[in-house]
């Protein structure tokens, strides 16, 4: 299979798994939802590639457009639109994504000569590239005016399909710009790829040392508390023996400095530990992230 071929099979990949994540997440709000979502993702992503071959990061911008707007949209009609049926706001998602696709359609030629040219274009203004934001966002901000008690259930189901209609004709008109803005970004995902690429070997050896502090150290934890008769955590507001799990998760949330105050040292041998994990792996961020940049510099010295 040839190299470009098969990055768009990783590229429709990692679209379907980051839009299946969106999805079951507004599906366990509603079963419906899932099924539109799903159906939705199978749909953007095989238009998308049939009728822009080779767009692999297009499809990926894609896929968070979507999913950004699958957030917007829930939080939209949670507080604005709660009281409609499922199915009528599962016709109100799919409004806007038919606008989109049916206008790229229209032009879809000019929009394949700038996926086929791989390349950045001249740089646009603010209003240009982001300005077809305004009146979409508009629209969404007038629904949160309407004083909903004064309405009966009919009339709130067609201020709804009237919004999300609006959205649909705005982006329809503006699918050009909205395609362009998505092929940017998926260009500048790609770049920022190609550039982090020889970073990887060093990063996931910084990767081993880390993961090495944690089960260490994690390991210390669990025995401690498993083979001394001194209770050494306090536990959801309990004093008892950490398990082994516990002992990770408290070495991982340690190492990065988050304490959230589950799991609390109240031995003072256990806060000895716990304060040389913190000096220790503050030295290995510091150290690590130097040898990173350092492994970056002389690779382009050597090019």
């Amino acid at each position: 299979m040839p190299m470009r071929q098969r990055g768009i099979w990783k590229a429709m990949g990692f679209t379907a798994f980051f839009l299946l994540l969106v999805a079951l997440a507004i599906g366990s709000i509603n079963p419906l939802h899932l099924t539109v979502f799903l159906s939705l993702v199978l749909c953007s992503i095989a238009f998308l590639l049939s009728v822009f071959p080779g767009s692999r990061f297009f499809t990926i911008a894609m896929a968070n457009f979507i999913a950004l707007y699958a957030c917007i949209f829930n939080f939209l009609v949670t507080s604005n639109f709660s009281t409609i049926e499922p199915v009528f706001s599962s016709i109100g998602f799919i409004l806007p994504m038919i606008g989109f696709f049916g206008g790229t359609w229209l032009h879809r030629k000019n929009i394949k000569s700038i996926v086929l040219a791989h390349q950045l274009p001249a740089a646009r203004g603010f209003r240009a590239s982001i300005g077809w934001l305004f009146p979409i966002t508009g629209i969404g901000l007038v629904s949160f005016f309407f004083p909903r008690n004064l309405f009966p259930l009919i009339w709130e189901e067609v201020i709804f399909f009237v919004a999300m209609g609006g959205i649909a004709l705005v982006v329809l008109f503006v699918s050009k710009q909205i395609a362009t803005f998505l092929l940017d970004c998926g260009l500048l995902f790609e770049a920022f790829f190609l550039r982090i690429e020889p970073l990887i070997v060093p990063a996931f050896a910084f990767l081993t040392f880390y993961s090495m502090n944690v089960m260490v150290f994690g390991f210390i934890y669990r025995i401690l508390d498993h083979y001394s008769s001194e209770i050494h955590f306090t536990i959801s507001g309990e004093a008892r023996a950490i398990s082994f799990m516990e002992s990770l998760y408290f070495s991982i949330i340690t190492l990065s400095t988050v304490g959230y105050g589950d799991i609390v040292p109240r031995s003072d041998v256990a806060r000895s530990i716990v304060s040389l994990q913190i000096v220790v792996s503050v030295m290995l961020l510091l150290f690590g992230f130097s040898e990173i940049m350092s492994y970056s510099r002389s690779r382009n010295h050597q090019k």
